[in-house]
C-alpha cells in the first residue's frame, strides 16, 4: 500500500473508529491456574524450573508448588501452622484468608510448599524463603554476585528454625527498569545474561519491566513503509551502546554516523536484526513466570527526512548540540504532531507489527522523553512550558480543569495505542513532568488523566520524594500510580542511597489515600548497591516501615549463609550509618578517580571515609573466617568498600597534588604525585579481584555481537570503550579538528565506572598527563612573592575557584573581604601576597581573588590573572588528555581480566588498610 493510502486509510482510524484487528491481537496475559497444583504440573513448572537453575536440582526435589487464583485458598495455612507462623518485618502471619495477591509457606511431608495466587508471587515466596530461611542470595553478575547454588547443602535448609509464612501485597504491582537502563547495563546482554536477569526479577517479585529490546527492527519496518529510505533510517539510530538516547530524547546519530573510518554507517541491520530475534526470547521467558513486559509505543519522533515526504505534516525539528569536531548537519530528529493524520498512521502501522511480531501483555511506554524535560508535542501545539521554572506552590484546594490546549494533544497520543489494542495501559515516565507543580501542571496531567480510561494511564513517579504529592496530594487525580526510586545516574559504583528516604514506600502513600498501585526502582544503571534495591523490592509486601537497624541486622548475617559473624555484623552496623543512612554519595559518582586533569578535581561526597574504612576492615576481618573465594557476594563487598575508601583518598590526593602545583612547589608536587599514581594502581588491582569490576567482560560481550557484513568486533569494542569513558564516541579523525581540543565531549565521565583495566588505561593515564607536564613546566623551587605582577584585564574570561588561605576550603566562595572588593589594588595585593593565588576576577562590581589562573570564558566577566602563575601549558595539557582518551576509545587487542583475582581478595585488601591507614583521620 502507497503511503498516502496508508495514511487515508488511517483517517477514519484516528478520528475514533477502532481497527477491525484489535479483536484479534496475540494477547500474553500470564495465566493463574483456577484449581490447586503442584509438582511438575505446567502452571507451576517455570517456577520450579527456576530453582533447579539458581539452587540445583535437589533443591527442586525439595519443593511443592501450589497455585490457586483464590488467594483464601492459596493462602491459608493449616491452624498448627498458623500457630507456628513467622512474623516478622517483611510480613504478617494469618490463620485466616488473605485478601490480595499473596503467598505461604509451610513445612508439608518433609518438603518446602509454597502456595501462591499467582506465579509472579509464588517465584517471590521462593525467593523470600530462600533468602531468609537458607541465607542464599540470586544478585547481579556485574555488581552484588550470587551466592545460591551451594554444594552439599541440605534442602529443605535449617529445618529445626523454621516458621511458616504468610505475606500478601500491599500493592500489586513491584516494578523495575528506565529507558536508561537498557544502555548502561543491558546493552550487550546475550540470551543467558538475559534469563538471568529475568530469574533475577522473578525471585525479586518483580512483575512489570521494561521491554525494550529490540525494537529498532519495529521501526524500521515501520518507516520503511512511510517512505523513508534505508540509510536515513540507519543513521537516525544511535550505535548500539547508545539506543536508549534515539529512541526518546532527540540525541540522534551517536555512534552510528561518526563510527571510525572504514565502518559502514548507520546502526547495523545485523545488531537490529538480532536484537529482534533476542527479544521474543526475553517475552517468552518473562511471560510464564508472570512478568509483564512494558513494550515501546510511537512518541513521534522520526528521521528528519520525513518533513521532505510529508511537507504539510505539522512537524517540529529539534537538535542535539555535538562536539566541535562531529558531523554539525547530524543530531536532527523531526517530531510528529500527535494530532497529525500522519502520527495515527505511524503509531498504528507501528503497534499492529510490533504486537504481531512479539505479541503483548497490553502495557506501552510511551512519554515523549527527550532533554528538556516536557513531551515532545509542546512545539506543535504552541504551548510555552513556564511551569518546569516556577516554583512549588501551596495548592488552594481550588478544583483542577483539564488544559484546553492539551487535551486533544492527549488524546490522540493515547489513540495511537488504543486503537490497536483497547486493553492498553499507558506507562508515562514521570521524570518528564518532575516540574509541573503548579497550578498549570496540574492543568495539563488533568488533561492527560481525563484523555485515558480510569485504571489505563498510569504514571511511573520517579522521584523518592513523590511527584503524588503535588498538587495537594492529588495523587495523579486518582490514577494508578507506581512510585519509584532514581537513585543512580550513569551506572555509576559508588556507594550511595539514603535509605531512610524509601521508609515512605509505599506507606505514606496509602495512609494519605493515594491511588498507589506499585513500588518500585528506576536507576539508569544497576549493577550497585544490592542492599538498597533489595529494601525497595521488599517493601511491596510491608504494610508498616522496616527499621534499617535490625534489617540490616538480618542482612548482615543472610548474605552470607545465615552465618552470624561478628565482623560482617559490624561492618554493615557501620555502613548502614555512614552510607545508607545518610544523603553521602548523591545521585552521580564523582570522586577523584574521574578527574579529567585539565579542569578542578571534584571533591569528596560526604562520605565519613574513616567509617567506611573501618567497615571495610571488619569484612576482612570476617572474610578471613568465610572465605570470600567460596561466598561471593562477600568478596564483592570486601572489594567494593574497599573501592569507595580508595576512590574517596584519591579525592584528596588530588587536592593536594593541585594545591602544590599551584603554589609551583615542584617537590612537594613530586611527592604527592606518586603516592596518587600508586592509589591508582592500587584501585585498579583491587577491583580486578570481583567480576563486578571487570572492563574485560564488558568488551568481550560487546564484541560478541560483530557480524563480518557489516559492523567488525572493532566497531562493537568501539561502542563499549566509549559509553564507559568519553561517553561521545570519537573518530580517529578527532585529532585532526582543532575544535577537538577546545570543545570537549559534553558527558565525558557521565558513565563512569571503577572498573579493572579501565582505571589504569584511561583515569590513571588522563592524570599522569597532568604529572608530565607539571614536571616540565614547574620551576625547580617555588618563586617568592617579590616575583608576583598581576597582569592585564582580559575581557569576556573567569578564575576558578577560590584560595584555601581564605579560609574556604577552595571551593566555597568567603563571604567577606578580599573575596568581595571594589578595590583592585587591595586586591592585587593581598594575591600577590598569598602563594595560592592565581588571579582576579571582576564580576557584578566586585574583584574576587581566585586560586586558579587558567582562564575560561565568560561573557559576564573579565580576569586579571596573575603573570606566571598559571602554572602549567594548558594548550599541551588538554591535547595530551585527549589524545590518551582518543588511545582509548580506539585501542583493541588488550590484556583485561576476563576473570577475576579471587585469590588476591585478602591478601591485597589486608596489605592496602596496613598501607592507608596512615591517610585515615
Amino acid at each position: 500500500m502507497k503511503v498516502g493510502a496508508i495514511i487515508a486509510a488511517c483517517v477514519a482510524v484516528c478520528n475514533g473508529v477502532r481497527s477491525d484487528a484489535s479483536s484479534a491481537l496475540p494477547h500474553h496475559v500470564p495465566n493463574v491456574a483456577d484449581d490447586v497444583v503442584g509438582f511438575g504440573d505446567t502452571e507451576a513448572q517455570p517456577a520450579l524450573d527456576l530453582i533447579s537453575r539458581n539452587f540445583g536440582a535437589d533443591a527442586a526435589t525439595s519443593f511443592t508448588l501450589v497455585l490457586n487464583a483464590d488467594p483464601t485458598a492459596a493462602c491459608t495455612l493449616s491452624s498448627s501452622a498458623a500457630e507456628e507462623a513467622h512474623v516478622d518485618g517483611n510480613g504478617t502471619a494469618q490463620a485466616g484468608a488473605a485478601q490480595s495477591p499473596c503467598f505461604s509457606i509451610e513445612l508439608v511431608a518433609g518438603k518446602v510448599q509454597v502456595s501462591a495466587s499467582s506465579v509472579g508471587e509464588l517465584t517471590y515466596g521462593i525467593g523470600y524463603y530462600t533468602r531468609f530461611q537458607c541465607g542464599l542470595t540470586v544478585g547481579w553478575t556485574r555488581g552484588g554476585n550470587s551466592y545460591s547454588n551451594v554444594p552439599g547443602m541440605a534442602w529443605p535448609c535449617h529445618t529445626a528454625t523454621f516458621k511458616p509464612v504468610v505475606m500478601s501485597r500491599v500493592v500489586p504491582y513491584t516494578y523495575q527498569d528506565n529507558v536508561c537502563t537498557h544502555s548502561y547495563s543491558y546493552v550487550w546482554y546475550d540470551e543467558a545474561a538475559w534469563m538471568a536477569h529475568i530469574d533475577w526479577m522473578a525471585l525479586q517479585g518483580i512483575n512489570v519491566f521494561l521491554a525494550m529490546t529490540g525494537q529498532e527492527e519495529i521501526q524500521y519496518q515501520t518507516f520503511l513503509k512511510f517512505g523513508l529510505k534505508d540509510v536515513d533510517i540507519r543513521e537516525f539510530f544511535n550505535g548500539p551502546a547508545f539506543l536508549t538516547w534515539s529512541r526518546g530524547q532527540s540525541m540522534q546519530s551517536v555512534g552510528s554516523s561518526a563510527m571510525p573510518e572504514g565502518g559502514n554507517a548507520g546502526l547495523p541491520r545485523s545488531w537490529m536484526q538480532s536484537q529482534w530475534e533476542l527479544q521474543k526470547k526475553i517475552l517468552a521467558r518473562t511471560r510464564p513466570l508472570g512478568i509483564i513486559g512494558v513494550l515501546p509505543a510511537f512518541q513521534g519522533n522520526m528521521p528528519p527526512q520525513i518533513k521532505f515526504l510529508h511537507p504539510n505534516a505539522n512537524i517540529s525539528t529539534t537538535h542535539h548540540e555535538r562536539p566541535g569536531y562531529e558531523n554539525a548537519t547530524k543530531g536532527d530528529c523531526a517530531w510528529v504532531a500527535s494530532t497529525d493524520p500522519l502520527f495515527g498512521a505511524v503509531a498504528d502501522m507501528w503497534m499492529q507489527t510490533m504486537i504481531a511480531d512479539f505479541g503483548t501483555d497490553h502495557w506501552y511506554q510511551c512519554d515523549g522523553f527527550f532533554q528538556g524535560g516536557a513531551p515532545p508535542w509542546l512545539e506543535s501545539v504552541g504551548v510555552e512550558d513556564p511551569a518546569l521554572t516556577k516554583p512549588m506552590e501551596e495548592w488552594d484546594g481550588t478544583p483542577v480543569e483539564p488544559s484546553a490546549a492539551w487535551t486533544p494533544v492527549w488524546k490522540a497520543a493515547w489513540g495511537g495505542m488504543s486503537r490497536t489494542d483497547p486493553d492498553a495501559k499507558w506507562l508515562y515516565q514521570g521524570w518528564a513532568i518532575r516540574g509541573w507543580n503548579d497550578a498549570e501542571g496540574a492543568s495539563r496531567i488533568k488533561a492527560l488523566y481525563d484523555a485515558v480510561p480510569h485504571g489505563q494511564w498510569i504514571p511511573l513517579d520517579m522521584d523518592v520524594a513523590g511527584i503524588w504529592r503535588y498538587w495537594g496530594n492529588y495523587s495523579f487525580f486518582g490514577a494508578p500510580f507506581i512510585w519509584t526510586t532514581l537513585h543512580n545516574m550513569g551506572g555509576n559504583d559508588g556507594m550511595k542511597g539514603d535509605m531512610r528516604l524509601l521508609s515512605g514506600f509505599p506507606g505514606d502513600a496509602t495512609a494519605a489515600g493515594a491511588s498507589i498501585s506499585g513500588v518500585g526502582a528506576t536507576p539508569e544503571g544497576i549493577d550497585q548497591n544490592p542492599p538498597y534495591y533489595e529494601y525497595v523490592f521488599d517493601s511491596a509486601w510491608q504494610s508498616t516501615t522496616v527499621a534499617l537497624e535490625p534489617w540490616f541486622d538480618v542482612y548482615s548475617s543472610r548474605r552470607y549463609g545465615n552465618t552470624a559473624n561478628p565482623d560482617a555484623k559490624a561492618a554493615w552496623e557501620i555502613l548502614t550509618t555512614a552510607v545508607y543512612n545518610s544523603q553521602a554519595g548523591g545521585w552521580h559518582d564523582d570522586t577523584g578517580v574521574e578527574w579529567q586533569a585539565i579542569n578542578a578535581p571534584p571533591t569528596a561526597q560526604g562520605i565519613n571515609t574513616s567509617a567506611v574504612f573501618s567497615a571495610w576492615s571488619h569484612l576482612v576481618a570476617a572474610g578471613a573466617i568465610l572465605n570470600p573465594a567460596k561466598i561471593t557476594t562477600l568478596n564483592y563487598d570486601i572489594v567494593n568498600t574497599g573501592r569507595e575508601v580508595l576512590a574517596q583518598l584519591i579525592t584528596g590526593f588530588e587536592a593536594s597534588l593541585v594545591e602544590a602545583v599551584h603554589e609551583k612547589d615542584r617537590p612537594t608536587a613530586t611527592k604527592r604525585a606518586d603516592i596518587l599514581m600508586e592509589a591508582y594502581a592500587d584501585i585498579d588491582e583491587l577491583v580486578g579481584c570481583d567480576a563486578g569490576f571487570l572492563l574485560g567482560p564488558w568488551i568481550t560481550a560487546a564484541m560478541k555481537w560483530s557480524d563480518p557484513q557489516d559492523a567488525p568486533a572493532s566497531y562493537y569494542e568501539w561502542q563499549a570503550r566509549s559509553q564507559v569513558s568519553t561517553w561521545w564516541p570519537m573518530a580517529p579523525s578527532a585529532l585532526l579538528s582543532n575544535d577537538t581540543f577546545t570543545k570537549l565531549p559534553v558527558l565525558d565521565n557521565y558513565a563512569n565506572k571503577h572498573w579493572n583495566g579501565l582505571i589504569r588505561d584511561f583515569y590513571a593515564a588522563r592524570v599522569q598527563c597532568y604529572v608530565d607536564q607539571f614536571t616540565v613546566d614547574l620551576p625547580p623551587h617555588p618563586p617568592s612573592p617579590s616575583q608576583c605582577q598581576i597582569g592585564h584585564e582580559v575581557p569576556s574570561t573567569y578564575l576558578h575557584n577560590y584560595p584555601k588561605s581564605l579560609g574556604s576550603g577552595g571551593i566555597h566562595p568567603p563571604s567577606v573581604w578580599p573575596y568581595n572588593t571594589s578595590d583592585l589594588s587591595a586586591a592585587e595585593k593581598w594575591c600577590c601576597a598569598h602563594s595560592d593565588c592565581g588571579g582576579i576576577t571582576h564580576q557584578n562590581g566586585r574583584y574576587e581573588v581566585r586560586a586558579i589562573s587558567s582562564l575560561s570564558p565568560d561573557g559576564t566577566a573579565s580576569s586579571y590573572p596573575r603573570e606566571g602563575a598559571a602554572p602549567l601549558n594548558q594548550v599541551n595539557l588538554t591535547r595530551c588528555v585527549v589524545t590518551r582518551e582518543l588511545e582509548f576509545t580506539q585501542g583493541t587487542g588488550s590484556d583485561y581480566l576476563q576473570l577475576p583475582t579471587m585469590d588476591k581478595t585478602l591478601s591485597l585488601s589486608d596489605a592496602l588498610i596496613k598501607k592507608y591507614s596512615p591517610y585515615i583521620l
